[in-house]
């Protein structure tokens, strides 16, 4: 990997645990469509992040998409495309809040679930950036 390429990986790791975070003290507060959006940015920051790892840089949502069917289709989960589906429902939320709080708690899991998947991608000789949130 080049300097560059893990430079961009390790901001995108740390920016996905920190939307991680700051989710978490959103919906707390029962901001829905604010936790909702950051669960989403979470997301997207750790496939940015995978995409990263391999040298792929994404630059549109239907790549991000593109990239975690490919993803999911080559490592033969489909938790992972499932997963991202219900965050992507998030970040729709965050336009017309349909959703309360009790139904973001209800993806929770599986976000976070698909968060720590996809930061368990990143190679081990990054070892620090694979921590899980």
């Amino acid at each position: 990997m080049t300097t560059d390429a893990v430079a961009s990986l390790r901001r995108h790791v740390i920016h996905s645990r920190q939307y991680l975070e700051n989710a978490l003290l959103a919906l707390k507060d029962g901001e829905a469509g604010k936790a909702g959006e950051l669960l989403w940015g979470s997301v997207a920051q750790a496939v940015h992040a995978v995409a990263a790892s391999k040298n792929r840089r994404l630059q549109t949502h239907r790549e991000l998409k593109n990239f975690v069917i490919q993803l999911a289709r080559e490592l033969a989960d489909e938790t992972i495309k499932t997963n991202f589906v219900l965050a992507e429902s998030l970040h729709h939320n965050f336009y017309e809040v349909q959703q309360e709080p009790q139904d973001i708690v209800l993806v929770l899991p599986a976000v976070h679930e698909l968060i720590q998947n996809l930061l368990q991608l990143i190679p081990p000789e990054l070892p620090e950036q694979r921590a899980v949130v």
